[in-house]
């Protein structure tokens, strides 16, 4: 269950990062809106699932650090996965 949860909890961070209007991904096949919704349906979903399985401060502790380590990563992704592919054109 925890699993779960940490994977919607990514995923979540993804979409709310791709609903930003700074983001570098480019065009997105959903609208920022929809991205934006579907990010906070997700966090909630696994933050119910988290709080079955743990307290609620651990709960909230573990959702924050996985968001932040995400909303870290994702942008620096992104960056180079654009950046390696303008090498090889």
């Amino acid at each position: 269950m925890a699993v779960v949860a940490g994977v919607l909890i990514v995923l979540s961070g993804v979409a709310l990062y791709l609903a930003a209007p700074h983001q570098a991904w480019g065009a997105l096949p959903l609208s920022p809106r929809a991205m934006g919704w579907s990010g906070t349906a997700m966090l909630a979903a696994g933050l119910a699932l988290l709080l079955n399985w743990a307290g609620i401060a651990t709960a909230f502790f573990i959702a924050a650090t996985v968001l932040m380590t995400t909303w870290s990563i994702v942008p620096i992704a992104v960056a180079w996965w654009r950046r390696s592919g303008e090498d090889r054109a």
